[in-house]
Parts: C-alpha cells; structure tokens; sequence
C-alpha cells in the first residue's frame, strides 16, 4: 500500500467530522481579507494599461508619418544618394579599366584603333542611359529605373573588364610563344 493510503485509512474518522462551527464564515473573511489588499496594482491591469500605451503610440506615430511629407524626402534623399555612390563607384571603375586598356595598347598588347572603337561603342551605350536619366528624373522613386541605371554600369564595367582579360591573354600567350622557341 501507499504511504498516502495509510495515512487516509488511519485518520479516516477525523476526515468525516464537520468542521468546527463559524469555519466557513472565518474562510469568507480571508477571502476578503485578500481581495482587499490585491485592489492596488495587479499584472492583468497592468497589461492592460501598457497595451493601451502601445496602441496610442503606434497609432500616433503611423499618423505622423502618414501626414509629413519630409519623410518621404528622406527617404528620396538615401535613393538618391546611395545612386550617387553606386555611379561613383561604377564610372570610378571603368574609367581605370578604359585607362588600363590604354596602357595595354601603349605596351602593344591591341592597338589604338582598337580603344577608339571601343571607347565609340561604350558612348553608344551612353545614349541608351540618357533614357533612363529622364526617367529617373520623371519617376525618381522607381525602383526598376533604379536597378536599371545600376545594371547598366555592371555591364560596362563587365564588357571593359571582359575586353581587359582577353588582351591580357593574349599578351600572356605572346609571351609564351617568345619564351619556347623550338629547337
């Protein structure tokens, strides 16, 4: 048997007596006793209260921010600006490639004519982003204008390198030809 049965079986008699006259009233005023001192400040109310905090924040914010123009500045202004870095970046780049081409064609490695033809194409290239400079000033929060005008100097900066590379091939199997003469 388990200890809690025998502790019952033993003590079966006191578990059926009544208890003692006024015990429920005694009980009652407890119970009161600890309501009373619980009115002040408990964790339901004060839930309570700091949702209705949160929701007249978030509420008073939204309408601020729906209601001021600046914001929407803003956040033109960081576009514009982090389109500013990109094109820097971007011409930055190709214009050291194109310069690097230069001096490829100064050692020997392609010729003049060559980089004029090359430079000829690229400023054909040009062209087609003077349309998407005015449609970037007729729609300057357009984000598919923007990764347009992005995409465009990748591929500049990607037909540049590309050209870089094959003439840097190039100079490197002339150099292997020079070095095996056959014997």
């Amino acid at each position: 048997m388990d200890i809690w049965d025998e502790l019952i079986t033993e003590h079966r008699d006191e578990f059926e007596q009544e208890p003692n006259e006024g015990h429920f009233d005694r009980f009652g005023e407890k119970l009161r006793k600890s309501k009373i001192k619980r009115r002040g400040l408990n964790f339901s109310t004060f839930m309570k209260v700091a949702a209705i905090l949160i929701i007249i924040l978030v509420s008073a914010d939204l309408v601020i921010r729906f209601r001021n123009p600046k914001t929407e500045f803003k956040e033109a202004h960081v576009i514009k600006s982090d389109l500013g870095e990109a094109t820097f970046f971007y011409t930055r780049k190709i214009n050291n490639g194109i310069r690097d081409l230069e001096k490829m064609a100064g050692e020997g490695i392609g010729s003049r004519k060559e980089i004029v033809q090359i430079k000829r194409e690229l400023s054909e290239m040009d062209s087609l982003f003077v349309n998407l400079q005015n449609e970037y000033k007729a729609n300057p929060n357009d984000e598919r204008i923007i990764n347009a005008m992005i995409e465009y100097y990748q591929t500049k900066l990607d037909i540049v390198n590309t050209i870089k590379t094959d003439l840097e091939n190039v100079k490197n199997l002339k150099r292997k030809d020079n070095e095996n003469p056959e014997i």
